[in-house]
Formats: C-alpha cells, sequence, structure tokens
C-alpha cells in the first residue's frame, strides 16, 4: 500500500489573516487498516477510542518506516487496485481529495526490536473535518 503525506506552508494575507496551504511531500508504503471496534481491556484510552469511533467513525491504523508529525495530512491510501479510503461524497464536505478521504495524524508509536532498534511505526489517523486541501 501507498500513501500520500501533504505539509502545511503558513503565511498571512493582507489583512492578517492566516493562510495554510498544503504542499505535496512525499509517497510512503505504508499498511492501513480501519479500527473497528475496541477490545475490553483496561486500557487507559479506551474511552477516548469508544468516543472517536462512535462519533467520527474514521479512525485508521497506519503502519510505515516514516514517522508522520501531527501538522501533516494523509491522503490517497491506495493498494494495487485503488483508493482504500474513498470519501462517501457527503454532502457537507468538499468531497475529499480526488475522491479520497483526507485523514488528519494523532500520534505516533514507534514498534521496536528485541534490541530497542526501531522496525516501523504505528500511526493513528482520524478523518479531518472538512475533507479539502487547497493545493
Amino acid at each position: 500500500m501507498k500513501a500520500d503525506i501533504y505539509q502545511p506552508t503558513i503565511s498571512q494575507d493582507a489583512t492578517g489573516a492566516v493562510v495554510k496551504i498544503w504542499t505535496f511531500e512525499k509517497t510512503i508504503d505504508c499498511f492501513a487498516r480501519g479500527i473497528l471496534s475496541t477490545g475490553k481491556g483496561k486500557n487507559s484510552i479506551e474511552v477516548s477510542i469508544d468516543y472517536l469511533i462512535n462519533v467520527l467513525n474514521a479512525l485508521v491504523k497506519l503502519r510505515s518506516k516514516d514517522l508522520i508529525p501531527t501538522n501533516r495530512r494523509v491522503v490517497l491510501v491506495r493498494n494495487k487496485s485503488g483508493i482504500v479510503f474513498a470519501e462517501n461524497q457527503d454532502p457537507s464536505s468538499a468531497g475529499g481529495f480526488q475522491s479520497s478521504t483526507i485523514f488528519e495524524p494523532r500520534g505516533s508509536t514507534p514498534l521496536t526490536s528485541f534490541d530497542g532498534s526501531i522496525i516501523e511505526y504505528e500511526t493513528i489517523l482520524t478523518r479531518q473535518e472538512i475533507q479539502r486541501i487547497d493545493t
């Protein structure tokens, strides 16, 4: 699987308003899957995950060798057959980016080998509320 990472460029217009422009940074190799339910263990984040699943209905675990900062956007998550997470054309959204859902990284956890070296990162993604990236 592959995904595209977009980074922000922040500036101000003539009125002093902050303007954020998203530009393509890189394409990464990854493995992504939706989080469909939570376990019933005594995990301290269980309540937060339950809330996000029920309210946003869009949580994705993405594994990659790249650390994805929280100020980036992840789009065009795809496999050989095409886009995996497609936007459903919700009338309240702008329809995603090239029909792909736009995700915000919420944090990355390093996955390590027996000797402590980092093998890959697991990043939790949430669906961005406003499905627009103006490039």
